[in-house]
């Protein structure tokens, strides 16, 4: 990590201009995940579902909710990457976006929503264009899901135009 990353803010407070519906501090109605380095290639993220948040059964969270929080936990931690391979902290000086490229998840076993899940993902690959993140999501201590991440570089454009 560089040395101004601070392992007790979350990766999203310091990402400036984000309102990523997942992640984004600055989207009102966002699930606003938080995530939080561990060393410098590992990040975990706890995260309560809400009763809002179930599947077709009520007991149940959506499988587009887990796929988004595991997808911007760990896009999260490519752009916080790609500065620390700059030597620089997370949203200091020009900004630098990653975006999914691919987006691969194993659903193991359902997730419970009345209890809080743990991600908890590694990058694998980094380059300054591309990061290859492995996550598992974790309820109960029981692993019930896998994913692959693909994270790809994006100018900085694409959230600057409307």
């Amino acid at each position: 990590m560089a040395d101004s990353d601070n392992p007790h803010i979350a990766i999203q407070d310091q990402i400036p201009h984000n309102h990523c519906y997942g992640c984004g501090n600055e989207n009102p109605k966002g699930l606003h995940i938080k995530s939080f380095w561990m060393d410098e290639n590992v990040a975990y993220c706890n995260f309560r579902p809400q009763p809002h948040h179930c599947a077709g059964p009520i007991h149940f969270v959506n499988g587009g909710i887990i796929s988004t929080i595991i997808d911007c936990h760990c896009v999260c931690m490519a752009i916080s990457k790609g500065y620390q391979l700059h030597g620089r902290g997370t949203g200091e000086g020009e900004q630098i976006w990653f975006a999914t490229g691919n987006l691969n998840v194993s659903f193991l076993k359902p997730v419970p929503i009345d209890t809080a899940v743990t991600l908890r993902a590694e990058v694998i690959e980094a380059s300054e264009k591309k990061m290859k993140i492995v996550c598992e999501l974790f309820s109960n201590e029981a692993i019930c899901c896998r994913a692959e991440v693909i994270a790809v570089k994006v100018p900085n454009e694409w959230f600057h135009s409307r």
